[in-house]
C-alpha cells in the first residue's frame, strides 16, 4: 500500500521550494529565462525576464514571446538564435547580442540538461528522447541599479540629497551636470561628494562607482503583469503550447501592443 500521506508531503515541499525558486529569481536583476532548444517554448522566466520578453519593452534584447515560444523581433536574427540554441544540445554557451534602436542587451545562452541536474534519475533506455534546455541570462538594464544605491547610501549613513548625488555619480554624470539638475551651485555638489566619499571610506569617485557596481544586482519592481496564450504562465510553470508555424513564417503579437511589430518564430 502506498504512503499517500508521504507522497503528499513530498509533493508539498516540492511545491514549496519551486515557489521559494521563483521569489528568490524575481529579487534578482538579471532577466533569467529558460526555454526548450528544441521546440522553443517558454518554461521559465523571472519579472526581469518577463519584462524584457514583452514585445512593447523599451529593453532592447531583440527577443519576445510570441504564442508561448521565444522569438526574435527581426527576421535577420533568426538564424543566430535557432545555431545558438543548436549549440546548447552539445554543451556550448553562446552570447547574443542582437540589438535595436542603437542599443542592446546582450544575452548568454547556456546549456541546461536535466539530465545533469542534481537528484535526477538516469535514462538506461538509449531509445527515449532525452530533454534539452537552455538557460538565457539578460545582462542588467544598468550598471547600478536604484534599489542597490539606496540600500547602499541607507547602510553609510548618506542623507537624501547625498544619495541623490550618488545615484547621478553612477549614471556617469558629471559634478557640473549634477548642478544644474538639482539647481544648485557646483561648489555644493563637490562638498556632497567629499562627504560621500568619507562615509563610503572611498579614495576617489572611481573607487565608489566600483564599489556600487559590484553590489548584489537587486530587482526593480515590475508592476506589468504578462500572460501568454495557450495557458503558459511565465514562471516555473509548463505547459502544452499550440504547434509552432511554419519556419520563420511571422506571427502576430499575443501581448498588447501599439505598433505593428512582426515577431518571428524560429523552427
Amino acid at each position: 500500500m502506498q504512503n499517500t500521506g508521504y507522497n503528499n508531503s513530498a509533493t508539498d515541499t516540492a511545491q514549496q521550494a519551486i515557489g521559494m525558486l521563483h521569489a528568490v529569481l524575481d529579487q534578482v536583476d538579471y532577466g533569467v529565462a529558460v526555454v526548450d532548444a528544441d521546440t522553443r517554448s517558454l518554461l521559465l522566466a523571472n519579472k526581469t525576464a518577463q519584462h524584457a520578453l514583452a514585445p512593447a519593452s523599451a529593453q532592447p534584447s531583440g527577443l519576445c514571446v510570441a504564442d508561448g515560444r521565444l522569438c526574435v523581433r527581426q527576421h535577420a536574427h533568426a538564424e543566430r538564435l535557432t545555431l545558438a540554441l543548436l549549440r546548447t544540445k552539445t554543451h556550448v554557451r553562446g552570447l547574443l547580442s542582437f540589438g535595436e534602436g542603437g542599443c542592446e542587451t546582450p544575452i548568454a545562452v547556456m546549456p541546461l540538461s536535466a539530465s545533469t541536474m542534481p537528484g535526477a534519475v538516469p535514462i538506461e533506455n538509449t531509445d527515449v528522447p532525452r530533454a534539452h534546455y537552455a538557460l538565457l541570462l539578460f545582462s542588467k538594464p544598468q550598471l547600478c541599479d536604484s534599489a542597490s544605491i539606496t540600500l547602499f547610501a541607507s547602510d553609510r549613513g548618506l542623507t537624501n540629497a547625498e544619495a541623490l548625488v550618488l545615484a547621478q555619480v553612477c549614471k556617469g554624470l558629471r559634478p557640473t551636470e549634477i548642478a544644474v539638475r538639482h539647481g544648485v551651485q557646483v561648489c555644493t555638489v563637490r562638498s556632497q561628494l567629499r562627504s560621500i566619499r568619507q562615509k563610503t571610506a572611498s579614495d576617489s569617485i572611481r573607487e565608489l562607482v566600483e564599489k556600487v557596481s559590484v553590489l548584489p544586482p537587486l530587482a526593480r519592481q515590475v508592476s506589468t503583469q504578462i500572460s501568454v496564450q495557450s495557458g503558459l504562465r511565465l514562471a516555473l510553470t509548463t505547459a502544452t503550447v499550440a504547434p509552432c508555424p511554419p519556419t520563420l513564417q511571422t506571427l502576430p503579437a499575443t501581448f498588447p501592443t501599439t505598433n505593428d511589430t512582426l515577431h518571428y518564430c524560429v523552427s
